[in-house]
């Protein structure tokens, strides 16, 4: 058992296979519910399920959109977000079409439409649904981590989240203090997410000063 209970409390518990069963969603949603995490995230097609098994808890639901390439249509991506948020969504994590990262204003635009969307609804906690942007940090350099913490300053989203756990690099110390030294330096209430490969408490323990949640594997937690 972990031996700091309050960290339950900022983990997204994770399950993005697609391939997941009915039955497995119904276990890791029990265990959250034990744990007392953040949210269990889950991929879209399982929003409903997780909202029944949650709904007497505070432990809220979150899914990703346009996950993992982010790839996807403003419009397709608003389509995909409104959905989730019909079905019982709290959380929406998407990714930003981040190889358009020379295109601020579309990458403006896409971010600034899904805020409105999302803040347009609640959540189960009555509080406006949440919106985390992946930005995939491992795939780019210090400067382009900086350029796009402060798109998702500028366009008021909730979170900025470090990678999808897709791709070869997810979440690295450095992008993430470089992240929270440019909401510092805007007086940001953006709140950072960390995800992507973290598995130990030694590593974990780095990024605590630095972030307000921790995407995690319910495998890698339920090995505490």
């Amino acid at each position: 058992m972990l031996n700091y209970p309050s960290l339950y409390n900022i983990i997204d518990y994770t399950l993005l296979d697609p391939a997941a069963s009915e039955q497995e969603i119904l276990d890791i949603c029990a265990k959250a519910i034990k744990l007392q995490v953040a949210s269990v995230c889950i991929t879209p097609d399982k929003v409903r399920i997780a909202k029944q098994e949650l709904e007497n808890s505070n432990v809220l639901v979150c899914t990703v959109v346009s996950f993992p390439s982010g790839e996807n249509t403003l419009e397709e991506k608003v389509l995909e977000t409104t959905e989730a948020i019909l079905h019982g969504a709290d959380e929406i994590d998407v990714v930003i079409h981040y190889k358009k990262i020379a295109d601020k204003a579309y990458l403006t635009k896409e971010l600034e439409t899904l805020v409105e969307v999302c803040h347009a609804h609640t959540s189960k906690l009555q509080k406006p649904i949440t919106l985390k942007v992946i930005v995939e940090s491992g795939l780019h350099t210090l400067a382009e981590t900086a350029f796009f913490t402060n798109v998702c300053i500028q366009t008021n989203v909730d979170f900025i989240k470090t990678s999808t756990g897709k791709v070869a690099i997810g979440a690295e110390l450095e992008k993430v203090k470089v992240m929270h030294h440019e909401i510092q330096n805007a007086s940001s209430t953006l709140k950072i997410k960390a995800s992507g490969g973290l598995r130990d408490m030694q590593q974990i323990e780095t990024f605590l000063p630095y972030v307000q949640r921790l995407g995690i594997g319910f495998q890698t937690v339920d090995s505490w």
